[in-house]
């Protein structure tokens, strides 16, 4: 049974089914857990949150140990699913696809034909750049369109791509994948197609400047100096200066995404140091994908975040670098779990997420993967979370994929897409 109480008169062995925040306003990295011990009762306390849900039926008898999980999302107890020395045998060997195939898995294989012509196009661009030669601005703007045909078909399939598939290094797809999440983002926001094709083109170019900062500061793999960092500031504007020297036939606003892509509201960007409306808000777009695609990608110096980590690091950024109302869209239009995301579920189970519910954004489509005691289902269920027939289910924690041995991949529709 289900019950509201005071945070105060929580005691442990008692589960909180839900803290009654919103999962980037509350300390916990779960809605839901066994209270083990108070200080996760300070913390709530701490945070202002007065009352709690708990479920009875689950509180702990004294003496019972609560089940735990480790910072990464695995279980603590030692027996429990994917703790192996070795990788587990391949899912493709031993699972089957036999679910209906989604509008998402329909897009992907055409949404890989567009992200590869245009990462072609990419490569073309950086190393027109290191040589001084002319731009093909027209293929970048058939690149573009067929990046807003896609997204106007199914809004999720070229971010799902991006987190599904493995493509070069950084240097290449860093602009493409700024261009997919702005065009999607912005689609999510109701921009125009016209907006969005000056976005998609804004974002393509946004970083061409880095061709022109020395190598060995664009490529350190440390921290830069405070003097390493000024030049490295430059790149906005001289991504700016590159279009305007090639006199290249594009609307202003996509120099001006390029420039000001860097900008914050409460003026501490860069190049010119912007404020609030003086930002132009397709670069403020640019700005927030820029930010969550280097948060969750691999680089010399660090490892990528998990989605929902990069998110409310994004979130912590709101009324500050970024206006409340963009990040809350962006967010909207992103999704906490994007497809491609595993997951651990209340039962026990690992599901791979399939589909983000816009409306329900805790709520997504998820492919049930793997049962309690960590064997691979034979038939993947499709469960859809926002319905009643995903009331019993409940996200836990994100899980690596490479630490459960799974690849998510193997779930959707990518014949073709290669």
């Amino acid at each position: 049974m289900i019950r509201k109480i005071s945070t105060k008169n929580l005691e442990i062995g008692m589960f909180v089914s839900d803290v009654g925040r919103a999962w980037f306003n509350h300390p916990w990295k779960t809605k839901s857990k066994y209270i083990s011990d108070l200080s996760e009762i300070k913390e709530l306390v701490d945070f202002g949150i007065e009352e709690v849900f708990i479920d009875t039926q689950k509180t702990l008898k004294p003496g019972v140990t609560a089940p735990t999980l480790k910072e990464d999302g695995f279980r603590a107890k030692e027996g429990s699913y994917r703790v192996r020395s070795q990788p587990p045998e391949s899912v493709a060997s031993t699972a089957k696809k036999e679910d209906p195939v989604s509008e998402l898995e329909l897009e992907l294989p055409k949404a890989a034909k567009a992200y590869n012509r245009a990462l072609d196009t990419s490569k073309a661009l950086v190393a027109a750049c290191r040589m001084n030669k002319r731009i093909e601005v027209n293929e970048v703007q058939e690149n573009v369109d067929e990046l807003v045909e896609s997204v106007s078909r199914n809004q999720d399939a070229l971010t799902a791509l991006i987190k599904l598939r493995r493509f070069d290094d950084y240097t290449y797809t860093h602009s493409l994948n700024v261009s997919v999440l702005s065009i999607a983002s912005g689609k999510a926001l109701g921009l125009s197609d016209q907006e969005l094709k000056i976005l998609g083109m804004g974002t393509m170019f946004h970083d061409l400047g880095k061709c022109r900062i020395p190598s060995i500061i664009l490529n350190k793999p440390d921290k830069l100096t405070d003097e390493e960092f000024v030049i490295m500031k430059n790149h906005a504007a001289l991504s700016a200066e590159i279009l305007i020297e090639q006199k290249l036939p594009v609307d202003d606003l996509v120099i001006k995404v390029a420039r000001y892509h860097h900008e914050r509201m409460d003026g501490s960007g860069y190049p010119d140091h912007l404020k609030g409306d003086q930002i132009p808000y397709l670069a403020t777009v640019c700005g927030l994908s820029d930010v969550y695609d280097a948060l969750t990608s691999d680089r010399v110096y660090h490892k990528g975040m998990l989605p929902h980590e990069a998110l409310k690091f994004i979130y912590g950024l709101r009324g500050t670098h970024f206006q409340p109302e963009w990040v809350d869209r962006f967010v909207q239009s992103v999704g906490i779990y994007p497809p491609g995301s595993l997951v651990e579920l209340n039962t026990g189970q690992m599901a791979v997420v399939m589909e983000v519910n816009h409306d329900s954004l805790l709520c997504p489509i998820i492919k049930l993967v793997v049962d309690p005691k960590g064997q691979i289902y034979d038939r993947p269920k499709v469960v859809n979370l926002a319905q009643p027939e995903g009331r019993d289910y409940s996200i836990q924690a994100v899980i690596p994929p490479k630490k459960a041995g799974i690849d998510p991949s193997y779930y959707f529709n990518l014949k073709g897409a290669s």
